[in-house]
């Protein structure tokens, strides 16, 4: 999507390439490993509440992907869909970041407690 964001959006290209760059970000959310959620949850229960939050922000990024595909098909959108895409982009870093996160403090972090 970063790359197809840099068309001008009159150009006849940008919808088409803007298509498939949404369905290759859902393609590769979609290939998300719930059984990693399933481990995470067994190594480090206390983050159950982190989980769950980033459950949540995943089906509303899928959401988010799901209304601005359909948004690309109205041909009365225009200078928005930019603007719109631009923030879908910056949703998904912060998803992104989120489960890095979560990674980082279900792996990473020493909470002490072992002799």
């Amino acid at each position: 999507m970063e790359h197809a964001i840099q068309t001008p959006v009159g150009d006849p290209a940008w919808r088409p390439a803007m298509s498939r760059a949404v369905a290759q970000l859902k393609a590769a959310f979609a290939e998300h490993d719930s059984g990693l959620y399933a481990k995470v949850l067994d190594d480090a229960p206390r983050l159950a509440h982190d989980l769950d939050d980033l459950v949540g922000h995943h089906r509303s990024v899928w959401t988010a992907l799901d209304e601005f595909e359909d948004r690309l098909r109205d041909p009365g959108a225009g200078e928005d869909l930019r603007w719109e895409a631009d923030r879908l982009i910056q949703e998904v870093w912060q998803y992104r970041q989120k489960g890095a996160d979560l990674l980082y403090e279900a792996y990473e972090t020493d909470i002490g407690g072992e002799t």
